[in-house]
């Protein structure tokens, strides 16, 4: 829980502090920034990873996610940490780039290669691969939207890992509240272990709270029940609510 309470005073300060000065009082013809990019830094009660829907570590978590987007493409990183146990699940590295296709004003194709790093001993521990992720996304309307994720982990340097999630998300989003519900099927389609689980999850949150022009902060909480699971050992049936509070830099 320190650990937590300094990262957050340290952004914090680093928001206020430094860098981000009011609008200069000579103003200029407003360009289009090229480029843009957020920092999201999140700490939970438990270890959990949105990809595939499930509850990774019981123990408090604090995570990373940084985006990096202009025109043409854009760059992902996501780092999360247990805070008691480096040996957990739960210490891991996702690094991507991606390219967005808009196809028309409402459905977008979102494909996402790099890695996955596995991170309990070193900076890229065995069962550290080559990874994709696709996002189809459509929008019915302004707050309502739905999305498809295809994850494909360990395409290259363990090809025996390699595995296949489907996520299925119906996101809400209306001023300062969102609501997700959610579900994860990892098939047998291209496992070499045959194993598959099917888990579901609802998030709430209040969230877009102005502290000042680029911190943003929210909180809320989510529920998660693992329905089935063909390997327990690895991926285990855990349920459970737990809480989450989000800072945002832009």
């Amino acid at each position: 829980m320190k650990n937590t309470l300094l990262a957050f005073s340290l952004l914090a300060f680093f928001v206020n502090g430094y860098g981000f000065s009011p609008t200069d009082s000579i103003k200029s013809i407003k360009k289009e920034p090229r480029s843009k990019s957020t920092l999201t830094v999140r700490t939970h009660n438990a270890g959990y990873f949105a990809f595939t829907t499930r509850i990774i570590s019981t123990n408090p978590a604090l995570d990373f996610f940084y985006t990096y987007d202009r025109k043409q493409w854009g760059f992902m990183a996501f780092k999360a940490f247990d805070l008691y146990d480096h040996e957990t699940p739960n210490n891991f590295m996702l690094m991507m780039f991606r390219k967005s296709f808009r196809l028309n004003n409402r459905l977008t194709i979102t494909p996402h290669v790099g890695t996955i790093l596995e991170q309990n001993n070193s900076i890229a521990d065995k069962g550290s691969d080559i990874s994709s992720i696709v996002i189809t996304s459509y929008k019915i309307s302004n707050c309502l939207t739905i999305d498809y994720t295809a994850i494909l982990g360990s395409l290259v340097l363990e090809p025996i890992n390699r595995d296949w999630f489907n996520r299925f998300r119906v996101l809400y989003s209306k001023k300062h509240w969102d609501v997700t519900v959610q579900a994860c099927h990892n098939n047998k389609v291209i496992d070499h272990d045959n194993s598959e689980y099917f888990s579901t999850g609802v998030h709430l949150f209040y969230n877009r709270v102005k502290i000042s022009d680029h911190f943003l902060m929210g909180a809320g909480a989510s529920g998660l029940v693992m329905a089935y699971s063909n390997t327990p050992s690895a991926y285990p049936k855990t349920n459970g609510i737990f809480f989450t509070l989000v800072g945002y830099i832009h």
